[in-house]
């Protein structure tokens, strides 16, 4: 059997791992590089493909893979409904930002006809291979998949989080004679904060903005944190009114659709009908009149209502801008953090005066459930992907426990003995 090391290597983001067993070629992810619009390397033949999660670096390339081929993909259902939300957004976005049409809405289409629901703890069989599905604990409907084919056992995890949140269990999955992980390792480097510290110091700065009768602009990713954020204001009995637009409105509504997916969806439910959905450009310019919060799209500052708030409270200080996950580099969100200015590609150009902050909001592993996750599981051979550290944390793994650990390069085909 062989692994061809399509996208993910040594990087974060474009996840495309190809297993190739000798009578089939299964595909583990198949995304882009959000930041700039790069692809993997695309396989030239596909029979089928497990689907990790909805997010673009995962998911970005898919219907590539049906403008001649008819793979199967296999993901939980709240999955495929959020991956069809983001590729139609993804779409729009690539056409404002001139880059070149990968695929078109009949290539969603296509692909959609070619899709199958799993559920956790389902074992299904893919010509000669056994393949069964784990919460990964990441976002709603995220998998991690468990391979036994040609006598070995392979484990894909794609992006996973251990630790249980707001919105989520962590990741759930007893795994024993493991012969091959192959693992995320985003967060190889550092641990994140406590989530309880986390959401404290988010509430009480968004109530220090509320008294001082500004906005509290909270940006966050629409495929499940905008839900947790919801839920986390919610939990303090908040006395204000909190908004939710964008992209987010769509993504939550899914949530919703699968209570089953959620930590303690009654909870979920409550903060959403205490919030109050925004739609049209009045009524965004409508609620500036008052001290609020809002929850909108997207997380990364680059596109979405969010852009129309910062346009009309930058030079607030009274308001605050409370950024709640990671800043792609390369993103509108990275440079404000870096140097105080709000640049965007269609010009925009703002030395931002309203307060900023970035809270630790991470839906991955940090660095020490990385660890534990392997001393756990105890593979025969650890392949560290989708880090901006693998080679050093492949490193580690092999000083800590003595296990046969790489990290292999884009392009790379590895044999599995």
């Amino acid at each position: 059997m062989k692994l061809r090391c399509l996208g993910g290597f040594r990087e974060v983001g474009r996840n495309a791992v190809l297993l190739e067993t000798g009578r089939q070629h299964i595909l583990m992810d198949c995304g882009i590089k959000v930041e700039d619009g790069e692809t993997p390397l695309m396989p030239k033949k596909v029979d089928s493909v497990l689907l990790g999660h909805a997010h673009l670096d995962h998911t970005g390339t898919l219907p590539m893979l049906y403008k001649q081929g008819k793979p199967t993909i296999y993901a939980t259902a709240a999955t495929f409904d959020t991956t069809h939300l983001l590729l139609k957004d993804s779409m729009k976005v690539a056409k404002i930002k001139g880059r070149p049409e990968l695929f078109t809405l009949n290539d969603i289409t296509k692909m959609m006809e070619h899709e199958s629901r799993v559920t956790y703890g389902q074992k299904i069989s893919i010509k000669d291979a056994k393949v069964e599905v784990y919460d990964a604990g990441h976002v709603p409907g995220s998998c991690m998949f468990l391979i036994e084919v040609n006598g070995k056992r392979i484990v894909y995890t794609s992006d996973f989080n251990t630790l249980t949140t707001r919105l989520l269990n962590g990741a759930k999955a007893n795994l024993k004679d493991i012969d091959v992980l192959i693992m995320e390792s985003t967060y190889s480097s550092r641990n994140h904060s406590k989530r309880l510290d986390v959401e404290k110091a988010l509430y009480k700065t968004v109530i220090e903005t509320i008294e001082n009768n500004g906005v509290a602009l909270i940006p966050a990713f629409a495929v499940g944190r905008s839900a947790e954020i919801l839920s986390v204001l919610h939990s303090f009995k908040p006395k204000f009114p909190i908004y939710l637009d964008g992209m987010a409105r769509d993504a939550t509504e899914i949530i919703l659709k699968y209570p089953e997916l959620l930590r303690k969806a009654s909870d979920v439910e409550k903060a959403v009908d205490y919030t109050i959905p925004v739609y049209t450009e009045d009524e965004r310019r409508g609620i500036l009149n008052e001290p609020c919060a809002i929850v909108t799209t997207g997380g990364c500052l680059d596109g979405g209502p969010v852009t129309y708030y910062i346009k009309r409270l930058w030079d607030k200080i009274n308001c605050s801008l409370l950024a709640t996950g990671y800043q792609i580099p390369g993103s509108a969100g990275r440079y404000l953090f870096d140097t105080g200015h709000y640049v965007t590609e269609d010009g925009i150009d703002l030395k931002i005066k309203m307060k900023k902050e970035l809270f630790d909001f991470s839906a991955h592993c940090g660095r020490d459930q990385l660890f534990d996750f392997v001393n756990k599981v105890r593979p025969k051979k650890v392949i560290a992907i989708h880090g901006d550290h693998c080679e050093r944390f492949a490193t580690e793994v092999r000083s800590r426990f003595g296990i046969d650990a790489i990290a292999p390069k884009m392009g790379d085909v590895l044999e599995i003995k």
